[in-house]
């Protein structure tokens, strides 16, 4: 049976916390030169980051060193941190992982988030000439489609699915409140990176209904134990 892997992106390909604190020092970098703020806010936004704060972080960290900004000019650094060149790297084992699996057959990504953000990311990974098909939920309507939707799985099957004999689709992925659902309902293999001691933007603990992973893997180099290729 052919096997086609879909890959998740962040914290699954690359540390979502480097694109985090790649995107704080260019907030930084511009409310410092545009606004006069004084240096440190990268250093805020990421100890709020680390504390657990994800959307309020911008306006926290904002108000401790411009206290007197206005709407819009928080809209500016968010805006410069989402739009940002972003300053990441693979995964050793995601850079394996990929080569190996892309030389066996065609390989799916699905990611959330906002379209041109994710788009920036694949792009400064350099990875796109590696995937067959890529879902960015974000361009598909909205909020509303990103997992666990199934539309972006859907079209993956459509797009690789092709071919002589049912493919087995394996989705692997880091998040267990979304990444699973869908590949777990559609008979998909789910598999689930966990890599011990590296900080990750959210908590494996949250498992969605019918979302625990079939397989929990330390590495992607685990992969192909999991698989059998």
């Amino acid at each position: 049976m052919r096997t086609i892997v879909v890959f998740d992106l962040d914290d699954t390909l690359y540390p979502e916390r480097a694109f985090a604190i790649s995107g704080f020092k260019a907030a930084e970098a511009w409310a410092h030169g545009t606004l006069g703020v004084s240096m440190g806010l990268a250093e805020e936004m990421t100890r709020l980051l680390d504390e657990g704060h994800l959307g309020p972080l911008f306006a926290m960290a904002l108000k401790a060193h411009y206290p007197d900004h206005t709407p819009e000019q928080l809209a500016d650094v968010v805006r410069i941190w989402r739009d940002h060149p972003p300053d990441i790297q693979l995964f050793d084992d995601a850079a394996w992982a990929i080569a190996h699996y892309a030389a066996r057959g065609p390989l799916g990504l699905i990611t959330d988030g906002t379209h041109s953000m994710q788009r920036r990311k694949v792009e400064a990974l350099g990875i796109a000439p590696h995937f067959a098909e890529m879902v960015f939920t974000g361009a598909l309507g909205g909020r509303e489609f990103h997992k666990p939707h199934p539309l972006s799985y859907e079209k993956i099957e459509a797009a690789l699915g092709g071919g002589q004999g049912p493919p087995r689709f394996v989705y692997v992925g880091d998040n267990p409140a979304k990444d699973f659902v869908v590949p777990n309902a559609r008979g998909w293999v789910s598999v689930m990176v966990h890599r011990p001691g590296v900080p990750r933007t959210h908590s494996a603990d949250a498992i969605a209904p019918g979302g625990a992973p079939q397989h929990t893997i330390a590495s992607l180099w685990d992969l192909p134990q999991v698989l059998g290729v």
